[in-house]
């Protein structure tokens, strides 16, 4: 999804490591990347949550919703001012 909007190419890697650790977005300014540092984390927040209503609460969403839930985290972390995976975590730890 965030990739077809910013259109990379890309190839889904084998292991969630090995998929972190590539993660790099080449050229831009730093605040891009600072911003791009942080959609993996919103993924998988995103899914994270999906997973979890699924599992405890028998909650099923859309694919389109867990998108949606993706995205509005990643605009939430712009308002609020979180540049940083790591303030993304406390803000995460917050709510």
């Amino acid at each position: 999804m965030v990739l077809s909007i910013s259109q990379e190419p890309w190839a889904m890697p084998e292991h969630t490591t090995d998929l972190l650790s590539c993660w790099m977005r080449r050229g831009g300014s730093k605040t891009q990347k600072r911003w791009w540092s942080i959609v993996p984390t919103c993924v998988w927040w995103a899914i994270w949550r999906e997973r979890n209503l699924r599992c405890h609460e028998n909650i099923t969403n859309t694919i389109q919703k867990v998108k949606e839930k993706c995205i509005n985290m990643f605009f939430w972390c712009k308002e609020d001012g979180i540049e940083e995976v790591e303030q993304l975590v406390d803000f995460l730890g917050s709510m």
